[in-house]
């Protein structure tokens, strides 16, 4: 489909019923936290049918306290059953013969001290199961069953409303907690990408607006209540999920499979994202793969995982986040994944106060696999949060900035022009050491805004009327602002305004005109400030991508302004009739109390697809200007060591601090990494009681007033320090 655009939906509420204890909560006895709420240490074995046949128990328990995993995602059922189910619609696995499997290894874990989760799966059913109850599941707009063509064999597909998906399901679970004691359930495939014209869907949407479901003929205009329906329905599925979960106890966990931060436009044709995540889970999981199931395999930013960490903890930082990835990845799933790429993928989420979930397709468990060489990798890091289990259980970014996650910014861009402006800001603080955290329109408030050193819009195209007038008061109260851009140039339906909503703060009005500046095209120096440190021997800056043409505002600094194109060819000719510059590209304005800086361009888009050094300076310039040359941490270490500063939200003089050396070679996968020696960190903090080694114990460090020594770091080290404020 074409872009949707819609208001971001209120926040349901729930209840939760029942207050049943899980079986055995060893290892999890601290008054008043529940043991989702810790940071977790999750195997999850995806067993295939033959597993099932000599499954030893005995051998998973060894495994997984060899791994220092803490919990256990194990087969359930949907697809295939791995219990004695007697529901109707039941599959149980052959292999298993008369054993209760489930049985046989909830009771194996809970006596060890091991927490169960089981995994389900509602998604569809091969064609015999269906031919049981065809009226339980979905149909498509010609009247026939909805088929999953990417499984094998083909599956029939429940749409959201269906039987299958709600009264079978509740049924279901409640069987698994009921007789089984699960801790947990992990809805699995929890998403619906499809759109159903069955019985339920097409008198449930009538009721909603009085119309048809639309077909793939119908116009785009006609899919906007559509969208906005299919979210409510995902929404209330949710809620009955999660409903079903607690009415065993609080200490039941319900969490689902949702994909990561930058997937905007499934999370919009399905209704499901981590905004969701945020309000139905009982901790905060996202799918986190190294490298996506492609055959052109595309390794994702290292900084990846700790940014998808931090984003987490901005939805509810009360919730524990985590990562799950694979050690044999998702792609070639019976070998081994690139094993340095993924041991530094764990460090970073575990320096950004992250946990773990490591899910493997095809096997019992990773040591009895057919491929080894990942079985035990991911064991140090499971080990590090182990040990450190009470610093690292509420743990948040101390921040020199903040970044504005825009969701209906994301719906109207899609995946590649959302995610790109994000993801070079993300690798412009990493790489000059910033210290950052996210804020997003699930929760923005003045309150939250209140906690921001300086923040950042980038090209966040749509905010509403409300966000615009908390950004102003803030600014104008003395808050500091960096925006890219057709920051504000949208209203919430996607249609493009004549001018920013916030131009008066920018400094600058739109003209209407956008310039192509891809190629051959210059930004000209108009006056020299810190934005422009480091660039006295230039009076030329690169420009590529798009950049808006605007008038100046009353009162604000031209920075630097638009060129047109210089053509190369025949070089000549190469020279412009006039070097003048009329329209500014980056604009500096005070605001009241407040500071702010505009780009008229693409800065942080163009960071990370081209990477020239202009963009990186300028950025860093521009954030180090508006935070008054007052960093949280001054450091020596190069852009490949990324640093990171955590505080914990229950006592304030606990401080997390982590480095992780990403120093190796150009190419992905990494194939080795670079030692670094004499990094020296300068902390925040007037007192400071003592620092100590938590990841090494034998690292050579020494703490001098306030600047930490570190003699060598070759992939992690992280340390507790203990301040007197």
């Amino acid at each position: 489909m074409k872009n949707i655009f819609y208001l971001l939906l209120l926040a349901c509420t729930f209840s939760c019923a029942g207050d049943k204890k899980s079986s055995v909560d060893s290892g999890y006895s601290q008054p008043g936290v529940l043991w989702y709420q810790k940071p977790l240490r999750i195997l999850q074995t995806v067993m295939r049918q033959p597993d099932g046949e000599n499954y030893n128990t005995d051998s998973l328990i060894s495994y997984m306290e060899k791994a220092h995993a803490n919990v256990l995602v194990v087969n359930g059922g949907g697809v295939v059953d791995f219990f004695q189910n007697t529901l109707p619609m039941a599959n149980v696995n052959s292999y298993i013969g008369k054993r209760d499997l489930l049985d046989e290894i909830v009771t194996a874990c809970h006596a060890h001290g091991i927490k169960v989760i089981a995994r389900v799966d509602f998604r569809g059913v091969e064609k015999t199961r269906y031919e049981l109850h065809p009226e339980w599941f979905g149909r498509d707009e010609n009247g026939q069953p909805i088929l999953l063509n990417y499984t094998t064999p083909v599956m029939y597909g429940p749409c959201y409303n269906s039987y299958y998906r709600n009264e079978h399901a509740v049924e279901f679970i409640s069987t698994l907690l009921g007789k089984y004691h699960v801790d947990g359930i992990w809805h699995n495939a929890v998403n619906f990408h499809q759109t159903c014209y069955c019985e339920r869907c097409m008198k449930k949407f009538f009721d909603f607006c009085g119309q048809k479901i639309p077909t793939h003929s119908s116009p785009e205009s006609d899919w906007k209540e559509y969208y906005r329906w299919k979210a409510l329905n995902a929404e209330e599925q949710l809620t009955l999920m999660r409903s079903t979960v607690k009415k065993f106890g609080e200490d039941k966990a319900y969490a689902a499979e949702v994909f990561n931060m930058y997937d905007v436009e499934q999370q919009r044709s399905t209704g499901i994202d981590l905004y969701s995540a945020a309000k139905f889970f009982d901790f905060l999981v996202t799918v986190s793969f190294i490298a996506d199931n492609s055959a052109d395999v595309d390794y994702k930013d290292l900084s990846y995982a700790s940014g998808i960490v931090k984003f987490l903890k901005s939805l509810n930082p009360e919730k524990s986040p985590v990562i799950l990835f694979g050690g044999n990845g998702t792609e070639h799933r019976y070998i081994y994944d690139a094993p340095i790429d993924l041991r530094q993928w764990l460090w970073e989420a575990a320096g950004a106060g992250g946990g773990f979930w490591n899910c493997y397709f095809n096997g019992p468990y990773p040591s009895a696999t057919i491929d080894l060489r990942n079985a035990f990798l991911p064991a140090d890091s499971y080990n590090y949060l182990q040990r450190n289990e009470q610093l690292l259980q509420s743990l948040e970014p101390v921040t020199d900035v903040m970044v504005f996650y825009s969701k209906l910014s994301a719906q109207m861009l899609g995946d590649e022009k959302f995610s790109s402006p994000i993801r070079g800001i993300l690798r412009m603080l990493q790489d000059a050491h910033f210290q950052y955290g996210f804020i997003t329109d699930f929760n923005f408030s003045r309150e939250n805004l209140e906690k921001c050193r300086a923040l950042i819009l980038p090209n966040v195209v749509i905010l509403t009327d409300d966000q615009t007038r908390i950004i102003r008061e803030w600014v104008n109260n003395g808050g500091k602002l960096m925006a890219t851009f057709e920051t504000s140039l949208y209203d919430t339906l996607g249609q493009k305004k004549a001018d920013f909503a916030l131009s008066d703060l920018f400094g600058c009005h739109f003209s209407g005109e956008v310039a192509n500046t891809e190629t051959d095209c210059y930004q000209k120096i108009v006056t020299r400030n810190e934005i422009l440190k480091g660039f006295e021997q230039t009076d030329l800056l690169h420009s590529g991508g798009m950049t808006l043409i605007c008038k100046p505002g009353e009162g604000s600094t031209m920075v630097t302004g638009y060129l047109p194109k210089i053509n190369n060819q025949p070089p000549e000719n190469a020279y412009p009739e006039s070097w003048d510059t009329q329209n500014p590209v980056i604009v500096a304005n005070q605001a009241g109390k407040g500071q702010v800086i505009y780009f008229a361009n693409q800065p942080d888009f163009l960071n990370l697809i081209i990477g020239h050094p202009d963009y990186h300076h300028l950025l860093t310039n521009a954030i180090i200007s508006l935070l008054g040359n007052q960093k949280i941490l001054e450091s020596n270490a190069p852009a490949s060591v990324h640093i990171y500063l955590n505080r914990n939200t229950k006592d304030h003089s606990m401080i997390q601090l982590s480095l992780v050396n990403i120093s190796s070679g150009p190419d992905r996968p990494l194939r080795n990494l670079i030692p670094v020696r004499d990094l020296d960190i300068t902390l925040p903090f007037a007192s400071i009681k003592s620092c100590e080694a938590i990841s090494d114990p034998k690292i050579d460090f020494s703490l001098n007033n306030r600047t930490l020594h570190i003699d060598r770091i070759t992939e992690f080290c992280a340390f507790k320090i203990v301040t007197g404020e």
